[in-house]
C-alpha cells in the first residue's frame, strides 16, 4: 500500500491512496452533479420543457436570490472535499469562493445565449455572497467544534462523569 508524503497541499497528507481514493470519487462526482443541476436550471428557457415550467412558478426575485444559497452550497461542497483531501483551510477558501464565482460567471455566460434568459450582474454578485458565506462557515466550524469538545472534556472532567459514546470527544 502506496503511502503519499506530506510535501504540498494537494497531497493527501499520510493516507494511503486506496483509501483516500473512493472518497475522492464521490466527492467529486457529487460536485459535478449538483453542478450540471444548476447550470441545467440556468439555461432553462421558461415554459420550454419541464424545468422551464416549474421556473414560471417561481417568483422572480426568488429566482435572483436562490443563487445565495445554491452557490453557496457549490462552494461549501468544493472546500469541503478539498479539506478532506488534507487541504489546510486557508487554501481551501479562496480556491472554493474563485472556483464558485468561476462557474457562476461560465453559467450566466451560458444563460445568456438561451432566448429569453439574461445574464445579469446581480446574479454573479449573489453567487458570490453565497460562496463568501460558505467560506465563512467554513473558517469557523472547526474553531467552534474544537471549542465545543474543550468545554465538554472539562465538563466531563469537573463533574466526574464519563458516559457512553463520549470517551472520544
Amino acid at each position: 500500500m502506496a503511502v503519499l508524503p506530506r510535501c504540498t497541499v494537494l497531497c493527501a497528507g499520510c493516507k494511503p491512496l486506496p483509501e483516500t481514493l473512493p472518497h475522492m470519487l464521490f466527492v467529486g462526482a457529487v460536485i459535478i452533479s449538483y453542478m450540471g443541476l444548476l447550470v441545467g436550471l440556468a439555461v432553462a428557457a421558461p415554459g420550454a420543457s419541464v424545468t422551464g415550467t416549474l421556473i414560471e412558478f417561481v417568483p422572480g426575485n426568488w429566482r435572483d436570490e436562490a443563487h445565495i444559497p445554491a452557490y453557496g452550497m457549490l462552494a461549501w461542497m468544493v472546500m469541503w472535499g478539498l479539506r478532506r483531501r488534507g487541504w489546510p483551510v486557508l487554501y481551501a477558501i479562496p480556491v472554493g469562493v474563485l472556483g464558485t464565482l468561476v462557474f457562476g460567471l461560465w453559467t450566466e455566460v451560458a444563460q445568456g445565449t438561451v432566448p429569453s434568459r439574461e445574464a445579469s450582474l446581480p446574479d454573479l454578485l449573489n453567487d458570490l455572497v453565497g460562496s463568501l458565506m460558505a467560506a465563512v462557515l467554513m473558517r469557523y466550524q472547526l474553531p467552534a467544534r474544537d471549542l465545543l469538545k474543550r468545554c465538554l472534556s472539562a465538563r466531563m472532567r469537573h463533574t466526574g462523569v464519563q458516559t457512553k459514546g463520549t470517551e472520544s470527544i
